[in-house]
């Protein structure tokens, strides 16, 4: 990328920073309620809701660029015992499982999602409608199935053809999702 250009709105990276201030906000909440406890004997109100909020937080808001990267948990128990292609037809299977299932996920959850709006739920210690921690895990799915959608499409670009046989494994698609640069 060059230094000139604006640089263009990545909302992987927004998310990840959203969810990396959720676990500061957590950290600090929890350091500030335990200090309290100690020295006052006065713990702060609400800290169970905002820990179950922001580690929530944390965990949706990070999947996406855990997608990106290509960090999730795999057992590579197949990838030395088959061929370069059976390989590569193995991860697109997989990938496509995946898509499926955040597909799935972020579909169901349309309806709570407008039932927590509807009726207006709240965390009952403190005053977080659900309906927006509801938002952003909507929003995280939504983007990792992008997310996982441009990795389906490089690994497809990338696929061995039939008569290759020097790279036993795809190659990584890091940081920009197998698009070319």
């Amino acid at each position: 990328m060059n230094p000139g250009k604006l640089r263009r709105l990545d909302p992987v990276r927004l998310l990840t920073m959203a969810g990396a201030l959720a676990l500061a906000v957590m950290v600090l909440w929890t350091m500030v309620d335990i200090g309290a406890r100690l020295a006052f004997n006065r713990p702060l109100h609400g800290t169970l809701d905002l820990v179950e909020v922001t580690l929530v937080l944390v965990a949706f808001l990070a999947l996406p660029e855990c997608f990106r990267r290509d960090e999730q948990i795999k057992v590579d128990l197949f990838d030395t015992a088959v061929r370069p292609r059976t390989l590569a037809v193995m991860r697109l299977a997989g990938e496509f499982a995946t898509l499926a299932f955040l597909a799935l996920l972020a579909a169901t959850l349309i309806q709570p999602l407008a039932d927590a709006y509807r009726f207006g739920d709240q965390k009952p210690d403190l005053p977080v409608p659900i309906y927006l921690l509801l938002l952003a895990i909507e929003l995280a799915l939504v983007v990792s199935v992008f997310v996982v959608l441009g990795r389906i499409i490089g690994q497809v670009r990338a696929f061995p053809r039939t008569g290759d046989v020097a790279t036993p494994h795809p190659p990584a698609l890091h940081g920009n999702n197998g698009a070319a640069s």
